[in-house]
């Protein structure tokens, strides 16, 4: 699925395009990826160099099938030609969790506290409901707090905690579930 552009003001004045990346943009995310990866790897699922050398081919495929999917979308930050932050929604599978929504997302440590956070998820949560969406859910590691005072900002609740879902340098890690019911009726 493909969002409308959105431009949003930061707190610091600078403006951003929030947008749905496509195949041609796959190189400027890779980019984006590395040098986030670099940054927060211990906030992700994988480690700090697994886009390194990962095939602008293959990422142009995963744009190209988010943009054809009636369902899933992806919309990033972009600064110019350059991608400083990203969230990723995807539908649950199954007849009867596919009105669940699941999100990931990042920034670059520079884009921390500028209002980028709050704009990807308030736009994220406005597309889903625009979707038919009726739960979104997320889980973040317990020692990243930043991203728990972002989540609990724009609404989401706390359901849980999933011990030892992460081993990261050494030690496993525990991570919080969220959940937001945004509460699309369906029949």
């Amino acid at each position: 699925m493909i969002v409308e552009p959105k431009e949003i003001i930061l707190k610091n004045g600078k403006v951003l395009i929030l947008k749905s990346p496509q195949p041609e943009h796959a190189q400027i995310l890779l980019d984006y990826l590395i040098r986030f990866f670099h940054q927060s790897y211990r906030n992700m699922n994988h480690p700090k160099n697994h886009w390194d050398n990962y095939p602008v081919e293959e990422e142009a495929k995963i744009l190209n099938d988010f943009s054809k999917s009636p369902t899933n979308f992806m919309i990033s930050a972009f600064d110019g030609s350059k991608v400083v932050g990203n969230i990723g929604c995807f539908a649950m599978g199954g007849e009867f969790l596919k009105f669940n929504i699941r999100i990931g997302m990042g920034l670059e440590t520079e884009f921390h506290n500028l209002g980028l956070g709050t704009a990807l998820l308030n736009y994220a949560i406005e597309v889903s409901k625009q979707n038919k969406a009726h739960r979104l859910e997320l889980t973040v590691r317990t020692f990243n707090q930043a991203g728990i005072a972002l989540y609990e900002k724009v609404g989401f609740r706390r359901i849980g905690l999933l011990k030892e879902t992460a081993f990261i340098d050494g030690e496993f890690c525990d991570e919080y579930m969220y959940e937001m019911i945004i509460g699309n009726k369906h029949e």
